[in-house]
């Protein structure tokens, strides 16, 4: 990560689609076209929405991105249900503005997590901070490292 662009933040507007709670298959089915991030017992994890597990992961969230970068889901487990909310990057319909910055999973040498996989290490990511009452950050990847 380049140190000199570590702490930028860029405000960008957005728009909130909140879908509620939902079982884990409905969750799931609304990832469709999204490449998906978490953590669970196992390690971190980096996979299409097409290899998600058919049981929900023991994570407590889960972050997906289309392609763009302008869809982003984000999945708090909650037991059996799944806390869906997607993040409509660029929409200037929303009358949101997200906070965007770099951010990146854990440093390879932190032992407060197990080994990591390479996925963790090839992707750049940018934490989409949503401020006010209910704050929550999404995640998405960006430009491969």
């Amino acid at each position: 990560m380049n140190t000199t662009t570590a702490n930028v933040v860029t405000p960008t507007p957005a728009r909130l689609e909140r879908r509620g709670r939902l079982p884990w298959a409905d969750a799931r089915a609304l990832l469709g076209g999204t490449t998906c991030a978490w953590a669970d017992l196992d390690g971190f994890h980096v996979a299409t929405a097409a290899d998600l597990p058919g049981s929900a992961p023991l994570a407590t969230h889960l972050w997906a991105w289309d392609d763009g970068g302008s869809r982003c889901p984000r999945l708090r487990f909650d037991g059996a249900q799944v806390l869906v909310a997607v993040l409509h990057v660029g929409d200037t319909d929303g009358g949101l503005e997200v906070r965007v910055r770099p951010g990146r999973p854990w440093d390879e040498h932190d032992h407060r997590v197990g080994p990591l996989r390479p996925e963790a290490y090839r992707l750049n990511f940018e934490l989409l901070e949503l401020t006010g009452p209910t704050p929550a950050t999404f995640v998405r990847a960006v430009t491969p490292i």
